[in-house]
């Protein structure tokens, strides 16, 4: 009689213990799910929050160079780049875009509508000479011409 008790107790003992232990995984995962869903919110009022004009005006952009099949297309209107367009190369990720079709977006976002890499705004054009500017135009229009698959050579 002893030993059906003991077996009887260790049974009821194991079952307390795994239901305690349930209890508190559940709370657990509760309790970080909360946190990650705070950390996410987070992250996306950081992104919608546009750029500002100043911000705009410091972001890389050029007249687009070439003829219309060499350089790529717009991934916002899907026209091909043409000759005297006026582009913009995110820095970071260096997607490339119509000035005029991107910039309305990254009033309203941080985020590249390509790749949704956070964009970071570069001071270029304040306090440099006109010549270095003039360069990173060009620099700029050669990494977009390459990563869209066709610069001149």
């Amino acid at each position: 009689m002893a030993g059906v008790t003991l077996s009887v107790l260790l049974l009821v003992a194991g079952v307390v213990a795994m239901l305690v232990l349930h209890i508190l995984i559940v709370f657990w995962a509760l309790r970080r799910g909360i946190t990650l869903r705070a950390s996410a919110s987070r992250q996306d009022e950081e992104r919608a929050e546009g750029l500002s004009a100043e911000d705009l005006d410091g972001l890389p952009s050029h007249d687009h160079e070439g003829n219309a099949g060499a350089g790529g297309e717009c991934a916002v209107c899907l026209e091909a780049f043409r000759a005297g367009d006026r582009c913009r190369a995110l820095p970071g990720c260096e997607h490339g875009f119509h000035a005029q079709c991107v910039d309305p977006w990254l009033r309203k976002s941080r985020v590249c509508p390509v790749c949704r890499a956070v964009v970071v705004v570069v001071d270029t054009g304040r306090g440099k000479a006109a010549g270095t500017v003039a360069d990173e135009a060009a620099a700029a229009s050669e990494v977009v011409a390459e990563r869209q698959g066709g610069a001149d050579r």
